[in-house]
C-alpha cells in the first residue's frame, strides 16, 4: 500500500542545509554510541566463575583502545608522529581523553615523547625487539615454573587456555587484527597469572601493550593460523607439566618464532604502500 498518497511532499533541502542534517545525525548517533559504551559491563571473575563488580569503560579507555588499533594494523607506524588534533578528529573526541590516553602509552612504553620531536609511536628494530624477547622468556618462563610447581596446569587450567585459543581462532576468523593481536596478549596474560604472583603479573603488563602492538605488525608476515597452531602447542606442552620442556618451549615461541617476523622489512614496506 502506498502511504504517502494525499501527503504534502516535504521540500527539498540545499546541499547545504542536507550536509546540516546529516553532520547533526552523525553526532546524535555517535553521542548515543560513547552514552552506550560507557555503560557498565558485566564480567565473571575467572577465579571466582561469581559475578564481578563491572567496570565502566571511558573515554580514555576508547581512545588508548583506538590508537592501539591503529598501531596495530599499520595504520600508524613506529616512528609515526602523533597529533592530538588529528587523532581526536579521527577518534570522534575531544582532545583531553586524547593527552590522558597518549600519557598512559607513554608510561608503557607504546609512544614516546621529546623535546622537538613531539610525541611518536615507539620504535620497532631488531635490537628493541631482542631487548622485549630477553624480557618475555624471563618473565613468562619463571610464570609457567612457578604454575606448574603449584599445580596450576591442571584440566581447569588447561580449558581457560584452551577458551583464550578460542577466541584467537574467532578473531582470525573475523580478520579483525586488533582484536587479534589483542587475544593473543590475553593468551600470555592468562599464562602468567596462573603462577599466582602479582608482582610478575605487573612487570608483564608494563611491556603487554608493546606486544600487542607486535602481535599485531606479525600477521603481516605470518598466517594466523601458524600463530594460533604455535599457542595450541604452548598450551599442550604447558598442560603436560614437564618444566624443563616448558621452558624449551618457551623459549621456541618467544624467541625462535618471533624472529621468523621482520618486523623492519613490514613496516618498510607499508611506509611504501602510503607513499612515506
Amino acid at each position: 500500500m502506498n502511504t504517502s498518497r494525499g501527503r504534502k511532499r516535504t521540500p527539498t533541502a540545499s546541499s547545504g542545509e542536507e550536509e546540516s542534517v546529516v553532520t547533526s545525525a552523525t553526532r546524535a548517533v555517535v553521542n548515543a554510541v560513547a552514552i552506550v559504551d560507557r555503560a557498565p559491563i558485566a564480567r565473571i571473575d575467572p577465579e571466582e566463575g561469581e559475578w564481578a563488580a563491572a567496570r565502566p569503560r571511558t573515554l580514555v579507555d576508547h581512545a588508548v583502545d583506538g590508537i592501539l588499533s591503529a598501531a596495530s594494523r599499520g595504520l600508524i607506524l613506529p616512528g609515526d608522529r602523533l597529533s592530538e588534533p588529528d587523532l581526536a578528529t579521527r577518534l570522534g573526541m575531544s582532545r583531553v581523553p586524547i593527552r590522558e590516553a597518549l600519557r598512559i602509552l607513554e608510561s608503557q612504553g607504546v609512544v614516546t615523547s621529546a623535546p622537538y620531536k613531539g610525541i611518536r609511536l615507539m620504535e620497532v628494530s631488531n635490537a628493541r625487539l631482542e631487548h622485549l624477547i630477553d624480557v618475555r622468556v624471563t618473565i613468562e618462563s619463571l610464570a609457567c615454573r612457578r604454575a606448574i610447581e603449584a599445580g596450576h596446569n591442571g584440566a581447569p587450567y588447561a580449558a581457560r587456555l584452551d577458551g583464550a585459543i578460542d577466541e584467537l581462532t574467532l578473531m582470525a576468523q573475523r580478520d579483525d587484527i586488533y582484536g587479534f593481536a589483542s587475544a593473543d596478549t590475553a593468551f600470555h596474560r592468562l599464562l602468567c597469572s596462573f603462577a599466582g604472583n602479582p608482582v610478575l603479573d605487573t612487570l608483564w603488563e608494563s611491556i603487554a601493550r608493546q606486544l600487542t602492538v607486535l602481535f599485531g605488525l606479525s600477521t603481516m608476515g605470518k598466517s594466523t593460523e601458524t600463530i594460533i597452531e604455535e599457542h595450541r602447542r604452548l598450551a599442550s606442552v604447558f598442560a603436560d607439566g614437564d618444566i624443563d620442556k616448558m621452558l624449551r618451549e618457551l623459549e621456541e615461541h618467544i624467541r625462535v618464532q618471533a624472529l621468523d617476523v621482520n618486523y623492519e622489512e613490514i613496516i618498510a614496506a607499508r611506509r611504501a604502500s602510503r607513499g612515506d
